[in-house]
């Protein structure tokens, strides 16, 4: 009696399964059930019917595991080979090739076009267009009766309503469906509109088929306006998410992707003008601390009344500058807030934009007014300086005047002494003591 160990069943096992025929290269049928993408790439499933089911996997190194798009339930036909898993001696189905039951042709089809035009560029990154961020007007290129166009409607009007909504009906289901798509697309492409959303509701690989229609991708491809293609639930992928600019799980997530929320850009243009506030604010209290500089320079610069002259005429024109600029704030508030307002209620057309443009301009109008202001401020001190120049007595003395003194006070008069006073001339660089020798009073300037 021979005895084998685990091991070697197991090989003996997995080589029988390689010779067979049949278990080499099998086409199975049945329904999808545990389908499941792991994120290591490799794909899990199982296959059943009403009486047994088997393990699938689709290594991550095949093609297929990157375009195999399977959910519970799917019925689809399965070629591959029967291998075991020595580690449990069990045995499971190596997938090669998947084909929907009844669609099989289609999805090959499908697979065929695919590689196809992947391999001449259809879905290159590097050619899709990016999707405006603030449109103006949004075409929505579905059939007008079904759940989609107002799915999208709905979420356009609820985040973004200032933007246009025009919907073009066509059959997205059908023989003809793929040529009447063709034509929204066209006729929408030359109405010069930011974004087209093409697209329908869930159904059968069949009813969702007109989306993998060459000729309707080519249209996608080279249409001027981007598109985002919103076909289906979550787990549709048809060839025109491919080639589209933008793909969308659904058409609702395609109409959030279409637009901003106008909460949040509310929310911003109000931080904004808070921020703007901010700066012009701090500018404000700058340029307040230089004039507050300056001023306690000119103390040490000429006599105390002409500062004191000089400080009230600048405590007058810092006020006069807070009382205007505070009104122009406070002006300028109330303007941006009858704007909101007016928004809300009455969804205006093109307002917003206009708007942040007014907005720009108020500001740039404002930094301009604060550099003026402070250009008129330092001519004023320039000229208080030129001032305290000239009336500065080394000045004078600069210029070959003397001043004449008595008994420590200034004199300006030849009666303010008498023959033989002493008198003390100060020059720029040193005094003179002297005696008055003799006394001649001018009947007018020499």
């Amino acid at each position: 009696m021979q005895v084998y160990s685990v091991k070697e069943i197991s090989d003996y096992i997995q080589n029988t399964l390689k010779k067979d025929p049949i278990l080499s290269n099998v086409w199975i049928e049945g329904e999808i059930s545990n389908f499941n993408k792991n994120i290591s790439g490799h794909v899990y499933f199982r296959l059943k019917d009403e009486k047994a089911l088997i393990s699938c996997m689709i290594f991550k190194t095949m093609s297929l595991a990157k375009t195999i798009n399977l959910k519970d339930g799917d019925k689809v036909q399965l070629r591959g080979s029967i291998t075991t898993y020595q580690g449990s001696s069990t045995y499971q189905l190596l997938v090669k090739e998947c084909k929907k039951s009844g669609t099989g042709d289609l999805f090959q089809k499908y697979l065929e076009l695919k590689e196809k035009l992947e391999r001449e560029g259809f879905f290159s990154e590097s050619t899709k267009k990016s999707i405006t961020k603030y449109p103006k007007a949004i075409g929505v290129i579905t059939s007008s009766t079904g759940a989609a166009v107002n799915d999208i409607c709905r979420t356009i009007k609820r985040r973004y309503p200032i933007c246009d909504i025009l919907i073009y009906h066509c059959v997205v289901q059908g023989e003809q469906s793929s040529e009447s798509i063709i034509q929204g697309i066209k006729c929408m492409d030359e109405q010069n509109l930011d974004t087209l959303i093409v697209g329908r509701g869930g159904g059968s690989f069949e009813d969702l088929n007109s989306f993998n229609d060459e000729n309707l991708l080519k249209t996608i491809y080279n249409s001027k306006t981007p598109i985002i293609s919103a076909v289906g639930h979550e787990n549709d992928f048809m060839l025109s998410d491919f080639v589209a600019d933008l793909r969308a799980s659904t058409p609702t997530a395609a109409a959030e992707l279409a637009t901003a929320d106008f909460d949040e850009l509310k929310y911003f243009l109000q931080e904004s003008y808070a921020k703007i506030n901010r700066i012009l604010i701090r500018r404000f209290e700058d340029e307040n601390q230089e004039l507050e500089y300056y001023g306690k320079q000119l103390e040490f610069l000429g006599p105390k009344n002409i500062i004191k002259e000089h400080m009230d005429n600048l405590q007058l024109l810092k006020d006069s500058l807070k009382k205007a600029y505070k009104k122009n704030l406070e002006d300028k508030y109330n303007e941006e807030l009858n704007i909101y307002h007016k928004l809300n209620l009455l969804k205006p057309d093109k307002l917003l934009s206009l708007e942040i443009e007014k907005l720009n301009k108020i500001r740039i109008t404002m930094i301009k007014n604060l550099i003026s202001n402070t250009n008129y401020k330092e001519l004023i001190l320039d000229s208080y300086k030129n001032n305290l120049l000239h009336l500065n007595p080394s000045t004078i003395l600069e210029k070959g005047y003397a001043r004449v003194l008595k008994n420590d006070k200034s004199i300006s008069s030849i009666d303010d002494v008498m023959e033989n006073d002493k008198i003390v001339l100060i020059m720029k660089d040193g005094k003179l003591d002297t005696t008055v020798q003799n006394k001649e009073k001018f009947n007018e300037w020499i």
